[in-house]
């Protein structure tokens, strides 16, 4: 899978519809930022998004992940397995995300545990960076937590549904 080549590609597309970065990021819900990244082959779309902008441009996912309009002798067991390995893939790069942030973490705690065993918690400025500190901590646990029960899944669903909503409510009916 050719992140560039998938970039292009999906730059092509929005400038066939003669859409914005701006415009596209709208009807998704994401930031111009992600729409910039995606085409410029930075980062890949996630899963979800994947079929709505293949639905936007009326072409496949497997068209997508191509980098190019479909042959006509691909066949579906191929799109599964396209699809499949890019699953994978993201789901790779979530989970090493994920790791670096509990390092973080983990190396924030230990620090807080340090300031604390010298009783510099209490004293300024040393006050405010063990709060921080802790704030962290305590941040990267909860989205753990989230990640790893696919809320954060459940939310990104729930907002796109409701972005989809708000733009054509009839088509929900």
């Amino acid at each position: 899978m050719d992140q560039r080549k998938i970039g292009e590609f999906l730059r092509k597309l929005r400038k066939e519809k003669g859409w914005t970065q701006m415009e596209l990021a709208d009807q998704l819900g994401v930031s111009n930022r992600s729409v910039s990244r995606w085409e410029n082959g930075t980062t890949l779309p996630d899963l979800s998004l994947l079929l709505v902008l293949s639905e936007l441009y009326a072409i496949s996912i497997d068209e997508i992940l191509d980098g190019r309009k479909k042959d006509e002798n691909m066949t579906e067991n191929q799109t599964i397995r396209k699809v499949a390995d890019y699953s994978t893939l993201m789901e790779q790069k979530r989970s090493r995300r994920m790791m670096w942030l509990f390092v973080a973490a983990f190396i924030t705690l230990i620090g807080y545990a340090i300031l604390e065993s010298l009783q510099l918690t209490y004293t300024e400025p040393w006050e405010s960076i063990s709060s921080m500190m802790l704030g962290f901590t305590c941040g990267v646990l909860l989205t753990g937590v989230l990640y790893c029960s696919s809320w954060l899944q459940k939310i990104a669903r729930t907002k796109l549904r409701l972005k989809s909503f708000i733009l054509d409510p009839k088509k929900d009916d």
